[in-house]
C-alpha cells in the first residue's frame, strides 16, 4: 500500500512538471463558435475498462439523441489510459496542447494523477471516481456519478434499522474506500452502538476469499458489508454463499454489485441487499423503458448505471453550452454548469455546493435475479 502511494504521488510530481511546461507553451486552437470540445482520459481498455467503456456508451447514446438539436457541436477526443496513471498523464499532455472546452477522467488512480493539472487550466472537469471527497478544494471539479458521499449514509440507515451490533466489513485497500470506512462509516457505526467489528481490508487484485469467507464465519456477524469493484463482488459472493454465511438481509453491497449481477446468477445474488440510484431500483418510471430498449437496441446489451449517468453528463454538458457564448472562458463554462437544473434519465440534474449531482439512492434487494426497492 505504501508503495503504491509513493507511486502516485510520484506521477503526480510528473504530472506537476509538465503541467508548468504546458501553462507556457500550449496556445489556444482557433475553432468554429458552434463546437465544444470534451476531452475523455478514460481506461477503455485494462482492468477499470467496464467503467470507461460504460461513459463512452452513454455518451454516444446521448450525442445520437441530440441529433441535429440547436445549440453547440459537441466533439469527444476519446483517449484509452488503460487503466494506468503514466498514460492518464501522456494523454493529459498531448490534449492539452489543444485546449478543450471541457475534460473528463477516470478511474481512481488515472484522475488523481492528473486533477491537480486540470484544476490549473480552470476547465470543467468531470471525474468519474468514488471518492467521498474527492471534490472539495476544487473549484472546478464535477461529479455525474453515484459516489461514497451518498452511499455511506445509506449504510448507516440500514444497520440502525437492523439494530445491528455485530458488523463485518469486507472493503478494497485503496484510498477512497479507506476514506469511505475509517473516516465516515466505522466511527459513526460505533456511536450508533455497533461494539464489535471484522474489519478486511484486501488488495487490489485479490480473487481468492476463501480466507475472508472463514473468518467472517467465525466471528458470526449480524451484518455484513462488501466493497470492491466488479469482479471482487463476483469472488466474495461465490467465496461467502457455500458456507451460507449470506442470508436474507444480512448482507449489503457498494454499486459494484450493480455490475456483478450481470455474472452472478440468480440463486447467487437472492438476498443481498445492494446501495443503489432509484432509477435502478425503479425501473418503471419517467420513460426509463423506453430508453432502456433504446440501448439494448444500439448495443445489444443491457445498460449499466454508469451508461445513464454518462448519458445525463452529455445532456448537462449541451445545456451548458446552449447557455454560453460558445466556446466560452472556463469561469462562464463553470458557473453555467453549476446552475444546472434539468431532469434526466438518472433524476433530478443539479448540483450540490461541492459540485456532485444530488442523486437519490436507496437500498435494493435481489429476488428471482431481479433487483427490487427494499420495503421498509
Amino acid at each position: 500500500m505504501h508503495r503504491a502511494r509513493t507511486f502516485i504521488i510520484s506521477i503526480i510530481v510528473v504530472a506537476g512538471f509538465f503541467g508548468l511546461s504546458l501553462m507556457v507553451l500550449r496556445k489556444p486552437a482557433s475553432r468554429a463558435r458552434d463546437q465544444v470540445r470534451i476531452a475523455v482520459n478514460l481506461p477503455l481498455s485494462g482492468p477499470l475498462a467496464t467503467y470507461g467503456v460504460a461513459v463512452q456508451e452513454g455518451a454516444l447514446m446521448a450525442m445520437e439523441d441530440l441529433g441535429n438539436q440547436p445549440g453547440p457541436k459537441l466533439q469527444f477526443d476519446w483517449q484509452d489510459n488503460a487503466s494506468e496513471p503514466k498514460t492518464a498523464v501522456t494523454i493529459l499532455r498531448r490534449q492539452f496542447l489543444d485546449m478543450p472546452d471541457v475534460y473528463v477522467s477516470g478511474v481512481k488512480p488515472q484522475t488523481m494523477a492528473i486533477v491537480g493539472q486540470v484544476a490549473a487550466t480552470g476547465i470543467p472537469h468531470f471525474v468519474w471516481i468514488f471518492d467521498t471527497f474527492i471534490n472539495r478544494g476544487y473549484t472546478n471539479n464535477f461529479r455525474t456519478w453515484v459516489n461514497y458521499k451518498v452511499e455511506a449514509p445509506v449504510y448507516l440507515d440500514y444497520a440502525k434499522r437492523r439494530g445491528s451490533r455485530r458488523v463485518a466489513i469486507v472493503f478494497v485497500q485503496l484510498p477512497h474506500a479507506l476514506e469511505e470506512f475509517n473516516d465516515v462509516v466505522i466511527p459513526n457505526l460505533k456511536t450508533q452502538g455497533v461494539n464489535h467489528f471484522l474489519i478486511e481490508p484486501f488488495d487490489l487484485g485479490k480473487r481468492d476469499f476463501k480466507d475472508v469467507a472463514v473468518k467472517i464465519q467465525d466471528f458470526q456477524p449480524d451484518l455484513i458489508i462488501l466493497n470492491g469493484f466488479q469482479d471482487d463482488m463476483i469472488a466474495l459472493v461465490r467465496a461467502l454463499r457455500p458456507l451460507g454465511l449470506i442470508t436474507n438481509g444480512n448482507t449489503i453491497a457498494t454499486y459494484d454489485m450493480l455490475d456483478a449481477a450481470g455474472v452472478l446468477g440468480a440463486d447467487e445474488l437472492e438476498g443481498i441487499r445492494v446501495v443503489a440510484p432509484r432509477f435502478v431500483t425503479r425501473p418503471e418510471t419517467r420513460g426509463l423503458p423506453e430508453w432502456r430498449n433504446r440501448f439494448m437496441k444500439r448495443f445489444g446489451k443491457s445498460p449499466q448505471y454508469t451508461d445513464a449517468f454518462a448519458y445525463d453528463m452529455t445532456m448537462i454538458i449541451h445545456d451548458a453550452a446552449r447557455r454560453l457564448a460558445s466556446p466560452g472562458h472556463p469561469k462562464e463554462w463553470v458557473a453555467a454548469l453549476r446552475v444546472t437544473d434539468l431532469t434526466g434519465i438518472t433524476g433530478p440534474l443539479k448540483f450540490d455546493a461541492d459540485g456532485d449531482l444530488i442523486t437519490p439512492v436507496e437500498v435494493g434487494v435481489y429476488h428471482g435475479g431481479k433487483l427490487c426497492p427494499l420495503v421498509p
